[in-house]
């Protein structure tokens, strides 16, 4: 019979559920003490005193991964740390998230974190170009409006048609 001092677990990413808008404090409280965490950032314009201001924050605000091993590591300490509410569950097990997810998220992150929009970037009326992978990449059309913070509003000509497209403004650029 094998020792059970002998038995080797493997390091898994699981999933922490913290208390509203305390994410970063989460964060900080675990990985002092001694956890490794990864929480995704993006970089997005919010308003503060009447403008629109570029802020990091939470891309799954609510949620940071946490690295832990199964059988070493000491979970007791996980639930009680500031900021933390609890760890996901599906019954009475905790959620394990794919390494392939974490790896992907760390790969994209930088590309996240740049889609802050300067709002005051395109004007009505300005041509702009279509970035945005899919059927309508490198199309040109008009600026027509931004609608909320995350969509703008492009006229586009297609088969001889006007036509509204609602984009975000980080798959869009000026035509130079």
């Amino acid at each position: 019979m094998e020792d059970q001092n002998h038995i080797q677990s493997q390091r898994h990413w699981w999933l922490v559920i913290t208390k509203p808008r305390q994410d970063e404090l989460a964060e900080n409280n675990l990985n002092n003490q001694g956890y490794e965490t990864y929480r995704p950032l993006a970089k997005r314009l919010r308003k503060f005193r009447g403008k629109m201001k570029p802020r990091i924050e939470s891309l799954f605000p609510g949620y940071i991964f946490i690295h832990l091993d199964e059988l070493n590591d000491n979970w007791h300490p996980i639930r009680s740390t500031y900021g933390v509410n609890k760890l996901l569950t599906f019954g009475n097990k905790p959620a394990k998230v794919p390494s392939l997810i974490i790896e992907t998220l760390k790969e994209q992150e930088n590309l996240l974190a740049e889609k802050a929009i300067d709002l005051d970037r395109f004007k009505k009326g300005d041509t702009v170009i279509i970035e945005q992978e899919g059927p309508y990449k490198g199309l040109q059309g008009i600026f027509q409006c931004y609608e909320g913070e995350e969509r703008s509003q492009i006229l586009i000509n297609i088969l001889h048609q006007e036509a509204v497209l609602t984009i975000s403004p980080g798959e869009i650029s000026s035509v130079s």
